[in-house]
C-alpha cells in the first residue's frame, strides 16, 4: 500500500527466455492444424491458462493470434514465391483447409489468397519489365 492506495501486483510476469524460445520453436516447426496450445504449455511446464497469460505478457499477443499471424505470413510468402495451389499452401501452413485459409487471409489482408497472389505477381512482372 502506498498512501492508503492498494497497488495491484501482477501475478503473471511472462515466460522465461528458455520458455519463449521453446514455445516459438514448437509453434513454428509444427504446421499441423491441430497443434494444441496445451501441448506447448506442457512442454514449458505450465498450465494452458498460465501459459496464455505469460505468452501475452512476454510477446504482447495471445499465442493463438501469434501463431495465426505466423501462418498467414508463411502462406503469403508461399503464395508469392510458388505456384502451389491455395489448398496445398493451406495444408502446409497449418490451416484446416483451403476455406479456413481463405477466411483468415481475407480478414487479415482484405482479399482472397488467389486475388492477392495475382496482384502481387502482376506488380513483380511490371517491375521486371521496367528494368
Amino acid at each position: 500500500m502506498i498512501g492508503g492506495d492498494v497497488v495491484p501486483r501482477s501475478t503473471c510476469r511472462g515466460l522465461a527466455p528458455w520458455q519463449v524460445k521453446l514455445a516459438l520453436r514448437l509453434f513454428l516447426n509444427d504446421h499441423s492444424p491441430d497443434h494444441s496450445i496445451e501441448k506447448v504449455a506442457a512442454c514449458c511446464g505450465l498450465s494452458r491458462s498460465y501459459f496464455e497469460k505469460a505468452f501475452k505478457a512476454s510477446l504482447g499477443t495471445p499465442p493463438h493470434r501469434w501463431q495465426m499471424q505466423q501462418r498467414l505470413q508463411r502462406a503469403g510468402q508461399m503464395l508469392e514465391q510458388t505456384n502451389e495451389s491455395v489448398g496445398l499452401i493451406a495444408s502446409r501452413c497449418g490451416f484446416a483447409d483451403q476455406s479456413h485459409l481463405t477466411r483468415m487471409f481475407h480478414a487479415a489482408m482484405g482479399s482472397s489468397p488467389a486475388a492477392w497472389r495475382r496482384h502481387r505477381k502482376a506488380h513483380v512482372d511490371d517491375a521486371v519489365r521496367l528494368s
